[in-house]
């Protein structure tokens, strides 16, 4: 289920992501959205994209086509998955991480 903005707005940036393939979640984070005053559920998949979900009723908020230091944010250890910041550098260099 989506929220209405990312049913809405983001047609083109979901297009482009089943085109690349969403991969396997790697790792789930539990983030604490200062903007909405709320937690979000942030799913950093194989492939570097990133879905967030609203923590309470688990809609899509949105999903990112990841840059490396989106990534990196939720490893303050330095201990960021390599092959999937990998997959980012390639994504960004495409330009993706615009759409």
């Amino acid at each position: 289920m989506y929220s209405k903005h990312y049913a809405n707005d983001r047609k083109i940036r979901e297009a482009v992501i089943r085109e690349i393939g969403e991969g396997d979640i790697y790792q789930k984070f539990t983030v604490y959205n200062q903007k909405r005053q709320e937690p979000e559920i942030h799913i950093l998949t194989t492939n570097g994209i990133i879905e967030i979900r609203n923590y309470f009723n688990r809609k899509v908020v949105t999903k990112l086509i990841a840059r490396p230091g989106q990534i990196k944010k939720y490893y303050p250890d330095g201990n960021a998955p390599r092959n999937i910041i990998d997959i980012a550098i390639q994504h960004q260099k495409l330009g993706l991480n615009y759409v």
